[in-house]
């Protein structure tokens, strides 16, 4: 996990956002991109909903590119492993071409369950080859010293802790989390594959049995909590 990348946007938690993508690259020891996408036109409907329209609006892009910059600037453009890129692609179409060079993907917490930010995240779970990294609402002051990693028996959560080796070879600390109430999860099996990588790991638990799927993912969250991670893999 060398190279890795960030999108932003010129919102106000850009600078939170870069603060973690470059405490990550710290723990790698990575190469942070920055990139800066086009802003989308806004598509304005007719009142008669026949015709659409598209309205430019370059003194807010301007606007943007320049809050963008200016988060950079603050955050890391004096780090020599840190570069800005400026692209004419819209995020989805940006995160799939630079995806295909970058080890990790970085994408900014997402504030909404529908629309664009949704579209965003799937495009990069989905469209790009390697692990995303969901910043959070506050920039830890380290990432990747105590992990915690979500295990089942799954193709996607195999595919998560191969993928995340590279950190939890050098982490401190490496929890795994089961749920409870499946019984096919076997932590013990799992620790017997991060052994054979040098990683000794520590056991978690959840109980999901009774839990919708935003109960489980707060249950996960707590667990996450309790080992004391700062940083929780998982498949999606």
């Amino acid at each position: 996990m060398k190279r890795v990348t960030i999108f932003i946007d010129g919102s106000a938690n850009d600078r939170v956002s870069l603060a973690s993508a470059v405490a990550f690259c710290r723990c790698l020891d990575g190469r942070l991109s920055v990139v800066h996408p086009r802003p989308p036109d806004d598509v304005v409907a007719s009142p008669d909903g026949q015709t659409v329209v598209l309205v430019k609006n370059e003194e807010e892009r301007a606007a943007r590119r320049g809050d963008a910059k200016a988060a950079f600037d603050g955050t890391c453009g004096s780090l020599a492993f840190a570069d800005w890129q400026e692209t004419d692609e819209t995020t989805t179409e940006a995160i799939v071409s630079h995806g295909l060079y970058s080890d990790v993907v970085v994408l900014e917490r997402l504030s909404d369950e529908e629309g664009p930010e949704v579209l965003t995240l799937n495009t990069a779970l989905f469209d790009t080859p390697g692990p995303v990294l969901v910043t959070p609402p506050k920039a830890p002051a380290a990432i990747g010293r105590s992990v915690a990693v979500v295990w089942s028996p799954t193709l996607q959560s195999a595919r998560a802790v191969r993928s995340a080796l590279p950190i939890l070879q050098q982490a401190d600390r490496v929890t795994t989390i089961t749920n409870s109430a499946r019984a096919e999860a076997d932590p013990s099996a799992l620790a017997s594959y991060l052994e054979v990588h040098g990683v000794k790991a520590g056991f978690g638990t959840f109980d999901g049995g009774r839990l919708t799927a935003r109960g489980r993912g707060r249950a996960i969250l707590a667990a996450a909590e309790e080992a004391g991670a700062d940083l929780l893999v998982m498949g999606a």
